[in-house]
């Protein structure tokens, strides 16, 4: 067996707890595989890649899958995506010329600008590219960027999305990490946790894992296409897929530590968490130390359950080298790059970048405008009880990202964590609903947030009254079901959560097992704890014995 397929295949049994959250989804794409061996190898016969200015085989047929329903997904995740059209205008521009140079003019898609503080971009089987914040505000030159939209283009040009299809089954994935991620952010005072840690720990994982299954080769080979078509549209190796590369180097490098750190908060609150309800529960028990020892190790075994599953997902990273200081993954692939252009010195001369039209991109009125206030909002969102927070929310909220979500999330936070420098007392929710207002601003995120502070005020019609509108837009985005199975349950019985989610189920393959999960009632949650009780006290007896 080649050694990229071994890698592939006993990587493939590790993500199995992260896989559903981390690659996106591709439901009715009659060209998907089922199964890892249905995908082909891109490295044939041992054969080299092409070479980086030679001609590109033809690509391969293809169904696309719906270009609004993938955008639709999109904004269902996390902040969802930045309306900011004069910037999206020139990045469009920019891959119109690389589907003109690939000779595939008429494909599907467009470039759409992710709300998130992490430096990443993906692309989808619907032919959209996905670019987080960060990109823009620093890539130095048009080579730059469209090195990136180049590469991002191979997966779509090449088919690698087909490995999409063959993780339909590992459903039960994003339930775990939902579940840690909300274990930490209800502990987030106690650890620092924050909402955008929870939300950067979704991508590392995501990222991390997309990596592992793409494989170096798959992703060098996206590498070669990013270059062949950049020096075809006249952009510079050196400045286009050379920085490119070593600008997420340089990203990784600086954030392995705050990584590591974040990973340790969250395996410190499961255990934590896990012990200290052991340990309650024991306390009700009569004081002996059979009592107490039963009590500790239910916790110990609880949050030892938790945090390994956790400590699985971030293994991910580690299959893929991606905590490692040196950085092997991206390293190679530069490396990678660098023997493919050594038989061209004309593709390593001293070319001049071309900066001039990237920066009236972004120096554009409204897009710099833009660029700024999700600057303020993530510093405000970031550490909410500084002094300067409410103000840097405040402003982040001004035209023209007044209805954006992360903006209002932001002074929703602070004024939360702040409510007397906020002045009159006013319900922090209400900032919230200024993006369900915005067609165009709307996430799944400010609904969900809404709906549970009132649910939890007991404002239950008040709350379905929110949820059922975010469904109005949202109800074909898999990704907002399991909440919505919950908030039935508590709101209208167990009984209608599992109706819910049996339609779930039957809509949304990949979330099934998140929302027969989520129709769980207490009881029944009570009686699955039990069974946990009587499997840590037959382990504490076997201990016992053994003394």
């Amino acid at each position: 067996m080649p050694a990229n397929k071994r890698r592939l295949r006993s990587t493939f049994r590790l993500p199995a707890l992260a896989m559903a959250l981390a690659l996106l989804p591709l439901a009715g794409c009659e060209t998907m595989p089922k199964s890892m061996a249905d995908i082909t190898s891109i490295v044939k016969d041992g054969k080299p890649p092409a070479s980086p200015v030679g001609n590109l085989a033809p690509p391969v047929p293809r169904t696309w899958p719906n270009e609004a329903q993938d955008v639709l997904n999109q904004r269902a995740r996390g902040f969802g995506l930045v309306n900011a059209p004069d910037v999206q205008r020139y990045l469009n521009g920019l891959y119109a010329r690389i589907k003109k140079q690939a000779g595939v003019p008429d494909w599907p898609g467009s470039v759409h600008i992710v709300a998130n503080e992490a430096l990443h971009a993906y692309a989808t089987g619907a032919g959209h590219i996905y670019v987080s914040l960060p990109w823009l505000e620093s890539v130095e030159s048009e080579d730059e960027m469209v090195a990136l939209l180049s590469h991002e283009f191979g997966h779509i040009y090449l088919h690698y999305h087909q490995l999409e299809g063959a993780v339909e089954d590992a459903n039960t994935a994003a339930g775990v990490v939902t579940l840690t991620v909300a274990i930490a952010k209800k502990t987030g005072q106690a650890t620092g946790w924050t909402q955008v840690d929870s939300l950067a720990t979704a991508y590392m994982l995501g990222r991390g894992l997309a990596t592992t299954i793409y494989g170096r080769t798959q992703e060098s080979a996206a590498d070669n296409f990013g270059l062949n078509l950049s020096v075809k549209l006249g952009y510079s190796y050196e400045h286009g897929m050379k920085a490119f590369l070593e600008r997420i180097a340089t990203w990784e490098d600086r954030n392995e530590e705050r990584d590591k750190a974040r990973q340790e908060q969250l395996l410190k609150a499961l255990r934590q968490q896990s012990m200290d309800k052991a340990m309650q529960a024991s306390a009700r028990q009569p004081a002996n130390q059979l009592g107490q020892a039963l009590g500790q190790a239910s916790g110990e075994i609880s949050g030892g359950l938790g945090a390994a599953l956790q400590q699985l997902s971030f293994e991910i990273n580690k299959a893929s080298d991606k905590i490692k200081s040196n950085h092997p993954e991206t390293t190679a692939r530069i490396d990678a790059l660098a023997l493919a252009v050594d038989p061209f010195p004309e593709l390593q001369t001293g070319a001049e970048p071309i900066v001039r039209p990237l920066k009236t991109a972004l120096q554009d009125k409204r897009t710099a405008a833009i660029l700024k206030n999700y600057s303020l909002a993530f510093k405000a969102i970031n550490a909410p009880n500084d002094p300067g927070a409410l103000d840097k929310a405040r402003s982040a909220v001004t035209a023209p990202t007044a209805t954006h979500a992360v903006p209002l999330f932001a002074l929703y936070t602070v004024t939360n964590v702040q409510p007397g420098a906020a002045g009159r007392r006013v319900d922090p929710g209400l900032i919230l609903e200024a993006n369900f207002k915005s067609e165009p601003d709307r996430a799944w995120k400010t609904y969900e947030e809404r709906s549970t502070r009132l649910k939890e005020g007991n404002q239950t019609a008040a709350a379905k009254k929110v949820l059922e509108s975010g469904l109005a837009y949202f109800q074909n985005a898999e990704d907002v079901w399991p909440y919505a199975v919950k908030f039935y349950g508590e709101t209208q019985g167990w009984d209608e959560a599992k109706r819910v989610a049996a339609t779930c189920s039957k809509n949304f393959r990949r979330v099934s097992t998140q929302c027969m999960q989520a129709a769980a009632s207490p009881a029944e949650l009570a009686e699955a704890e039990r069974k946990s009780k009587v499997k840590a006290e037959q382990i504490v007896d076997k201990i016992m014995k053994k003394r």
